[in-house]
């Protein structure tokens, strides 16, 4: 598994994580200077606004000058997601090797619903 993952999950057929492709998209010198210094004031990489803002776009979800949260949240989220993904990824198969197999399955749900649920919330 790689830990660079999505983790917007829009409807149940969607992934929970799906792997990101690289993506080619042509900013002048001067645009990207200014996402670069935007991305910064809001503690995130320039890629991490782009995508954001993006996304957030292409679903409908907000106006193009608006993003759900403030975007340093956004970035502070994805890197807390990374964290979490490691340590769940470790216990899991810590939990696999000591055989707790349905305890896994059972906590995975459960995940997955509160998911769906903050999903739901936020989008209306």
């Amino acid at each position: 598994m790689t830990e660079n993952h999505s983790k917007t999950g829009e409807n149940s057929d969607e992934k929970l994580a799906e792997s990101r492709s690289p993506r080619s998209i042509r900013f002048s010198d001067s645009e990207w200077t200014r996402i670069e210094q935007e991305a910064a004031e809001r503690g995130m990489t320039a890629a991490e606004l782009v995508r954001h803002a993006a996304v957030s776009i292409a679903k409908g979800k907000r106006p193009a000058n608006s993003l759900p949260f403030p975007p340093e949240i956004s970035a502070q989220i994805e890197r807390i997601y990374r964290g979490v993904y490691l340590l769940s990824t470790l216990k899991r198969d810590e939990m696999l090797r000591e055989g707790r197999q349905e305890e896994i399955e059972r906590t995975m749900k459960d995940a997955r619903d509160s998911q769906a649920a903050f999903l739901d919330e936020i989008s209306e």
